[in-house]
C-alpha cells in the first residue's frame, strides 16, 4: 500500500465514523422525540370560552374547577359541534375554529404544556343552544317535575315512596322508576350537568329527589323519566372565624360542639333570616310539634300540607328562599347557621350549598316558658322544619 491510498482510506475511515455518528445522532433525536411524544398523556378539560383571538386560533377557557386555561389549536385539530345536552359524539358535526364564540362550553382533549393545552380535539356547544336547552329542560321540570326526601324503596318492586317538597309540600308519592334513567348530584353542586350517571341500588332513605314524568289518574303515584337524587344533611352551627381568602367558615356545631369547616363555593346561596321570617319558622315548628302531639294521641289530624281549618302551611325553604341573599362578608364570627351540604365521610368539613343566618332568632322564639318543657324536638341543634330540600323544586 503506497502513501497516497494510506491517506485515502484514512480519509474514508474518519468519514465513515462521522457519517455514524451522525446517523447514531440523528436516530437517538428521532427515537427520543417519539418517546417524548409517547409519553404525552392526552388529557381533558371542560368549560366556558373567556376569549378568543381567531387570528392565532388559540383560545382561553375558564374550566368548570374555575382555572383559566389557554387552549392552542392548528391544522390538525380536529374541530365538532354537539347539540346542547348530548352526551355522546353521535349527533357531532364538524365545525370552524371561527365559530367558536365566547360562552360556548367547550371540552378539550389533548396535551398539556407549560403554555396549555396544545388541541388534538374540541368539542363545542354554543351558548345559544344551552341556554335555550337549559330554558326548555327548566320548563319541563317545572310543568312535570316533583320533589322531596326519600321515605322508602322498595327493591322488589322498584317503587320509591316520597315525601312532597315545594308545592306539594306534606304529601307523599309513590314513583315508580321502571322506566328511569338514574343521576346522581356530585358533592357541592346542584347543577344537573354535572350530575353523575347512577342506578336505583344508590338511593337511600332520607336521600333528596327530582323526578320527572308524569302523575297517574288518581295523583297516588308517578311514573317517571329522569330521577336525579344526592344524599345531603342540615345540620346547626355557631360561628368561629371566616376566612375570606379561603371562602371557609370555620365554626362549631351546635348539638356536639364539634369543630367543623363550612367550604363555600360557586354554588353556594347564603340568605339571613329576618325577624318576622324567624316568627313564622317557630310557628311552623310548633304546628310541626302538635301534629306530632295529635298523632301520637289518636286524635283526627288535618291534611298533609294544611293547617287546621283548611290553610295551607307555608314552607320553610319558600321562606328562606325568597330572602334576599347575602355574601361571605357578612357572616360574621358569632352567627348562627342552619347549613345544608352533601354528606361525606369526613364529618370535620362541609361544602355548605345553601347557609341560612339568623338561626339564632328562630331557637330564641322556641325556647319554652321557665319550668316549661321543649316541646319542639331539636335535629343537631335545628328543629327539623329545617330539614327541608336544597334540590331545586319547581
Amino acid at each position: 500500500m503506497n502513501q497516497r491510498t494510506g491517506v485515502y482510506l484514512d480519509h474514508m475511515r474518519r468519514t465513515a465514523l462521522v457519517f455514524s455518528m451522525i446517523t447514531a445522532a440523528a436516530f437517538h433525536s428521532v427515537l427520543g422525540n417519539g418517546v417524548r411524544r409517547f409519553q404525552q398523556k392526552v388529557e381533558s378539560v371542560v368549560g366556558a370560552v373567556a376569549e378568543i383571538d381567531k387570528s392565532s386560533k388559540r383560545a382561553t377557557i375558564r374550566s368548570d374547577s374555575g382555572e383559566m386555561i389557554t387552549v392552542k389549536t392548528d391544522d390538525n385539530s380536529v374541530c365538532l359541534r354537539i347539540p346542547a345536552g348530548e352526551k355522546t359524539l353521535s349527533k357531532a358535526v364538524p365545525t370552524q375554529f371561527a365559530d367558536i364564540t365566547i360562552g360556548d362550553r367547550i371540552l378539550v382533549h389533548g396535551t398539556k404544556t407549560d403554555q396549555g393545552f396544545v388541541a388534538q380535539r374540541l368539542v363545542v356547544m354554543p351558548a345559544a343552544e344551552v341556554a335555550r336547552k337549559r330554558e326548555h329542560d327548566l320548563d319541563e321540570w317545572k310543568r312535570r317535575g316533583v320533589g322531596g326526601i326519600v321515605r322508602d324503596v322498595n327493591t322488589q318492586t322498584g317503587e320509591i315512596t316520597l315525601e312532597l317538597r315545594g308545592a306539594g309540600a306534606g304529601g307523599r308519592l309513590g314513583i315508580e322508576t321502571t322506566k328511569a334513567n338514574f343521576r346522581r348530584y356530585l358533592a357541592g353542586s346542584l347543577r344537573f350537568e354535572d350530575a353523575t350517571a347512577s342506578t336505583f341500588a344508590e338511593i337511600k332513605i332520607g336521600d333528596q329527589l327530582r323526578a320527572l314524568g308524569d302523575k297517574s289518574a288518581d295523583a297516588r303515584n308517578f311514573a317517571a323519566e329522569q330521577i336525579v337524587s344526592g344524599a345531603f344533611k342540615t345540620i346547626g352551627a355557631m360561628v368561629v372565624e371566616v376566612d375570606q381568602q379561603k371562602n371557609e367558615i370555620r365554626a362549631a356545631t351546635l348539638d356536639q360542639k364539634k369543630s367543623i369547616v363550612i367550604l363555600l363555593n360557586k354554588d353556594s346561596v347564603l340568605h339571613r333570616i329576618s325577624q318576622q321570617v324567624a316568627a313564622a319558622i317557630a310557628q311552623r315548628a310548633k304546628a310541626e310539634a302538635g301534629k306530632t302531639a295529635t298523632a301520637t294521641s289518636g286524635a283526627p289530624q288535618s291534611a298533609p300540607g294544611q293547617k287546621s281549618g283548611g290553610q295551607p302551611v307555608i314552607d320553610v325553604q319558600q321562606m328562606i328562599d325568597t330572602l334576599p341573599a347575602i355574601s361571605l362578608s357578612d357572616i360574621k364570627p358569632g352567627d348562627v347557621l342552619a347549613v345544608t351540604g352533601a354528606v361525606e365521610k369526613d364529618e370535620s368539613r362541609l361544602v355548605g350549598i345553601k347557609l341560612a343566618a339568623g338561626v339564632d332568632l328562630v331557637l330564641k322564639a322556641l325556647a319554652p316558658a321557665p319550668g316549661k318543657p321543649q316541646v319542639v324536638r331539636l335535629s343537631a341543634g335545628l328543629p327539623n322544619v329545617f330539614d327541608f330540600s336544597v334540590i331545586p323544586i319547581n
